[in-house]
């Protein structure tokens, strides 16, 4: 199973991928391209033609040529237009039908987001993301959700004090004592952030998978 690399900070700040190679990093860029269609009213686009559900409202600032603060892990603060979309450990596009594995984190169990986005300067290290998640018959929550939380991401190429490198974690709810039971079961995945004035969002109705031969492995803090 893929251990995911922890700093010693005590928020949870993540980082983008670096998709090409499939890593779970990525270097500095000012890149005009964005990774797929780079239009923020439309879908959003991989390399290989699919695409997640992508939408925005309002305005953001448009791409600049003098960068304050260098940006990483999947930011692209030079994409012709503002865009989001979304990634499972691996690289593969996080779309409808797909299957959203399990992952560890440091004996928390947790399915992981792996974003990619840009096309406006946030002069900041860091942007939220508001990240909903429902399984039906599994919302304990008092929002009703099977996750419900504002994720701190973090963007900037200087190491943070802690937290996961290069993922949103969706970690479960307490109520579920065996993972195994989320193993087929259908979850619609909501993902919005800020891009100035602007609202992008990410959406996938997707599968859970969680295979027992993987939880058999278990989950433990190093």
């Amino acid at each position: 199973m893929r251990q995911i690399v922890l700093t010693t900070w005590v928020a949870v700040a993540a980082a983008g991928c670096n998709f090409d190679s499939g890593g779970m990093t990525a270097p500095a860029t000012d890149s005009t391209a964005a990774p797929g269609d780079t239009e923020a009213t439309a879908g959003a686009t991989d390399d290989e033609g699919t695409s997640t559900t992508v939408g925005a409202t309002g305005s953001a600032t448009g791409p600049t040529t003098e960068v304050a603060v260098s940006y990483c892990h999947g930011f692209q603060v030079a994409a012709e237009a503002p865009f989001l979309s979304l990634y499972i450990v691996g690289g593969e596009v996080l779309t409808d039908g797909a299957a959203w594995p399990i992952e560890c984190d440091e004996g928390r169990w947790m399915f992981g987001l792996y974003p990619s986005l840009g096309g406006w300067d946030p002069h900041s290290s860091q942007v939220k993301f508001t990240v909903e998640v429902d399984v039906e018959g599994y919302d304990p929550g008092d929002a009703g959700h099977f996750f419900s939380d504002e994720v701190d991401y973090h963007i900037g190429c200087e190491d943070p004090w802690a937290g996961l490198i290069g993922v949103a974690p969706v970690y479960l709810p307490e109520g579920v004592s065996d993972p195994a039971q989320l193993d087929g079961k259908p979850a619609e995945v909501r993902v919005t952030v800020l891009a100035g004035d602007m609202e992008l969002r990410a959406e996938a109705s997707v599968t859970l998978s969680a295979p027992r031969d993987v939880l058999l492995q278990g989950c433990t803090s190093p």
